[in-house]
């Protein structure tokens, strides 16, 4: 019953555009994981997006998506003035933010999938608006072999022993990169993290920026990484209040 109300969003997001063309994709996609055959730009709630042929990108764009997360990040759109989305796939996220004058940086390490989100960041008049960085966060800065679902676009993650990888991604950690974002120690930040099990790695590459900085919260993946790593990282580095977003995210506050 809980998926048949998702897939009701979802339909009555693609219709109320008239999208017809994700809905048929919609059902492919459930049924044997395929997609739309050809390129297409499709608009939705979020915004207009340009979404690659035989990818679930349609569903990334559809406002449905995360529906949960995006309550929650736009309940507390007030609380804070900077976004920083770690794996920002096709860059949803900062469209949906930045048309409330919040300053957005995406960091995207799939080359393919950086240069959707920079189209998409053209086709919403966001070019310069949203900042844009084609690296992976972590815990060094370093090359690493990813493995890139091709359908899944947002699946993709750094290969392992017993997934081996089929590309090539930039990986960085946040402290070598925060002091190109301008943002000041007493701005008000929200930091989302959805790296497909590589959260703890990143945050330990934050901690110099989660010392520092005093208003910051997290939300984050837990669905591959687990919560008890993630707070046991984040409770090396600072003092942070936890709660659930959703059953695959958390939220992690700092406390001052």
């Amino acid at each position: 019953m809980k998926k048949l109300f998702i897939y009701l969003r979802y339909l009555f997001e693609y219709l109320k555009f008239g999208d017809i063309v994700s809905v048929i994709a919609s059902v492919k996609y459930v049924l044997n994981r395929t997609s739309h055959k050809n390129d297409r730009i499709i608009r939705t709630s979020v915004g207009t997006f340009f979404c690659r042929k035989n990818t679930n990108d349609f569903q990334f764009a559809n406002y449905a998506y995360e529906r949960v997360v995006k309550k929650y990040v736009l309940d507390h759109r007030d609380e804070f003035s900077v976004f920083i989305d770690g794996g920002a796939c096709i860059g949803e996220y900062c469209i949906l933010l930045s048309n409330d004058n919040i300053r957005c940086f995406a960091f995207e390490p799939i080359q393919g999938t950086f240069e959707v989100l920079m189209k998409n960041l053209e086709l919403n008049n966001l070019s310069t608006q949203v900042k844009a960085f084609p690296y992976g966060l972590g815990d060094k800065n370093a090359q690493a072999e990813f493995v890139f679902n091709s359908v899944n676009t947002g699946a993709s993650h750094i290969a392992t022993a017993n997934s081996p990888g089929d590309c090539v991604a930039e990986i960085r950690t946040f402290d070598s990169l925060y002091n190109e974002m301008d943002i000041n120690v007493e701005d008000h930040i929200l930091f989302k993290l959805d790296i497909e099990g590589m959260e703890p790695e990143a945050l330990r590459g934050a901690k110099d920026f989660i010392q520092r900085f005093h208003h910051i919260t997290f939300v984050m993946e837990d669905k591959h990484s687990g919560q008890d790593s993630i707070k046991n990282t984040l409770n090396k580095i600072a003092s942070f209040e936890y709660g659930i977003v959703d059953e695959f995210n958390i939220f992690a506050k700092k406390i001052n």
